[in-house]
């Protein structure tokens, strides 16, 4: 973990990764700014781009808008963005390992270890993880069933094909077993965990499942009504009660709200404050200010390609064809994306970590433009710190 107190690129003081934002922009970082700020309106309304480079954080940038209804208001350096999947990498994928570490399962593990009721034969805790389950990406369980242990129950009923361990299929099925596995496992609720194994040890104080209603005027809306999911279920959609209004401060994931707002795949709400300090517990090989979060060995181990095709670690997509950065960083990268527009991505080879939160679907149209702009910032970054 970085030390307390550290300079920005201009030499503005820190404090644990955070800080006023930096009001000059370096001459070597005008590239990175430059792309940023022509996402707005296009790629995204706005945004937050922190970057932690060898224990400094020399990026810390708001731009844009947080919302454009019902009122505009401007992006901030504490905005507070739906994480969407990065729940996966920042609550799921540490607890389990947690988990592991305690001696309270193991990776290899049948998932009927944990959860008896699952139906899925062969398949266990680390094909959950590297989503080799077999499991489907995304089923809309909510339009028949609605509470945490009704979805879960769904989830664990549902078939798995191809057979697990043959193939990668990216499954948000996956990490709602995952998420009640962790949960029975260490004893308590998720959102617990999260805020006593995760979130208080590494002083991330502004990321939470559940946000309080007193946190919304800081929190960036996302869709105006469920569109794009209501597309997605088809016709079998056509009698459910959708949301209509703009979803803010609630979780936008319609299976993760049905839950209640809690899940291992969706539901975690953060700043880019807090997910620097979650990249530097990661950087420091699972060291944070308070101790040990996570094992050295268990933190290589997730970070290691996992067969078939070492695609994907624990959790983490590696660098290769589901890493979001392309090819701008070293082969040992990692990292995750959020459907919302959230991004994160860690260089251990390079002592580099960037953050990039948008709530891109805000815009209410196809996002395709931050898929080719998130690479070239990354590249960007890159390139101003050779």
């Amino acid at each position: 973990m970085a030390p307390p107190h550290r300079r920005t690129h201009d030499g503005e003081l820190t404090k644990e990764a955070t800080s006023r934002p930096v009001p000059s922009t370096p001459r070597t970082l005008a590239p990175v700014r430059r792309l940023l700020e022509e996402g707005v309106g296009r790629a995204y309304p706005g945004g937050v781009l922190a970057v932690l480079y060898q224990g400094e954080l020399v990026i810390r940038w708001a731009v844009g808008l947080a919302s454009h209804t019902p009122s505009r208001r401007r992006a901030t350096a504490t905005t507070v963005y739906d994480l969407a999947s990065l729940t996966k990498v920042v609550v799921t994928t540490p607890l389990i390992l947690q988990a592991v570490a305690s001696g309270r399962l193991r990776l290899d593990d049948p998932l009927t270890v944990h959860l008896p009721e699952a139906r899925q034969p062969g398949l266990t805790v680390r094909h959950l993880l590297t989503h080799t389950s077999g499991l489907p990406a995304w089923v809309p369980f909510y339009l028949e069933a609605t509470g945490y242990d009704a979805i879960v129950g769904r989830a664990a009923s549902t078939p798995a094909a191809p057979p697990p361990g043959t193939k990668v299929v990216y499954s948000d099925l996956g990490f709602i077993l995952l998420g009640e596995v962790a949960s029975r496992v260490l004893g308590a609720p998720l959102q617990i965990l999260a805020r006593d194994r995760i979130f208080r040890p590494l002083k991330m104080t502004r990321t939470r499942y559940l946000p309080p209603r007193a946190w919304r005027p800081r929190i960036a809306p996302t869709e105006d009504g469920t569109a794009i999911e209501q597309g997605m279920a088809g016709p079998a959609g056509r009698r459910h009660t959708w949301r209509q209004e703009l979803i803010w401060g609630e979780v936008h994931d319609s299976t993760a709200h049905a839950m209640g707002g809690v899940s291992g795949h969706a539901g975690v709400f953060g700043t880019a404050d807090d997910l620097v300090a979650y990249a530097a517990m990661w950087l420091a090989e699972g060291r944070g200010p308070r101790g040990e979060v996570l094992p050295r060995d268990l933190v290589r181990e997730a970070t290691r390609g996992q067969e078939p095709g070492a695609l994907r670690g624990l959790g983490w997509a590696l660098t290769g064809p589901q890493g979001w950065w392309g090819d701008a960083l070293s082969p040992h990268a990692y990292g995750h994306t959020g459907f919302t527009g959230t991004a994160l991505a860690l260089d251990p080879e390079l002592g580099l970590a960037i953050v990039f939160l948008t709530n891109a679907i805000h815009l209410g149209r196809d996002r395709t433009e931050i898929l080719t702009l998130r690479p070239q910032i990354a590249a960007a970054v890159r390139r101003t710190l050779r």
